[in-house]
């Protein structure tokens, strides 16, 4: 039959164990948040671009418009300056100059608008590559991440199946009302934390789970072995 002081060092030796368990399931709930934060940037970018080439495409629209109503200007100058041959009194001439005159400023206007868009539209396609090119950038690196991940999912699956195995043998050697006990403060402590061991310093005695100082009565019993003690302040197990 084992000793108690064999118990509580399997003990320690389970909530390692325990320890690297709870390690390894905060990462198996983070990995895949990373995977699902790089599918949410993706979809970010895409919906960028995606409005980019909207308003790109309904500027060029818009300059389309203004070139067939330049063309439609000129047109009607064209027309007019015909006419100016056929009118018979000079306010007859005056009336289709003024007129001429309307739609050339008007013609100007539209021709400094479409230059502009024109401007624009070699700037926004610098900018769609720019964006494409970031697109095509984040999505390699989303699929080489994504694969990284994945991969270190199933080590950690596998590692975590590889402890519980250990960690199910070891605590089937373990006296079971000590096991349950274990049990009991484990599912108390946020740290996980449910036995621990002792330290000594020129004021006495410390308990490394709360970093409380033990009454030298708890410390005798833990140093004689013969029963289990628990921390008055914290409940946790103490050990040499």
């Amino acid at each position: 039959m084992a000793t108690l002081k064999e118990e509580l060092d399997k003990l320690l030796e389970l909530q390692e164990l325990d320890t690297k368990l709870k390690d390894i399931d905060a990462l198996l709930e983070d990995l895949p948040q990373q995977i699902k934060t790089l599918e949410r940037e993706d979809i970010a970018i895409q919906k960028e671009l995606e409005e980019f080439q909207k308003t790109s495409t309904h500027m060029r629209v818009e300059r389309r418009q203004k070139e067939m109503e330049l063309k439609a200007i000129e047109e009607q100058i064209k027309t007019l300056q015909s006419k100016l041959y056929e009118v018979k009194t000079n306010k007859e001439y005056q009336a289709l100059q003024t007129e001429i005159e309307t739609l050339k400023n008007k013609k100007s206007m539209l021709e400094d608008e479409i230059l502009v868009h024109m401007e624009k539209d070699e700037e926004f396609k610098k900018q769609e590559k720019q964006l494409q090119e970031k697109m095509e950038k984040h999505r390699n690196l989303k699929t080489t991440k994504q694969k990284e991940l994945e991969i270190k999912i199933n080590q950690l699956k596998e590692e975590r199946n590889q402890i519980k195995k250990t960690r199910d043998e070891y605590a089937a050697c373990i006296d079971m009302v000590l096991l349950e006990l274990y049990a009991r403060v484990k599912k108390n402590k946020k740290d996980g934390i449910a036995i621990c061991r002792i330290t000594h310093d020129s004021n006495g005695s410390i308990c490394n789970g709360c970093y409380v100082y033990i009454p030298g009565y708890l410390v005798e019993k833990v140093k004689r072995k013969t029963e289990v003690v628990q921390c008055e302040n914290c409940g946790r197990i103490l050990s040499e």
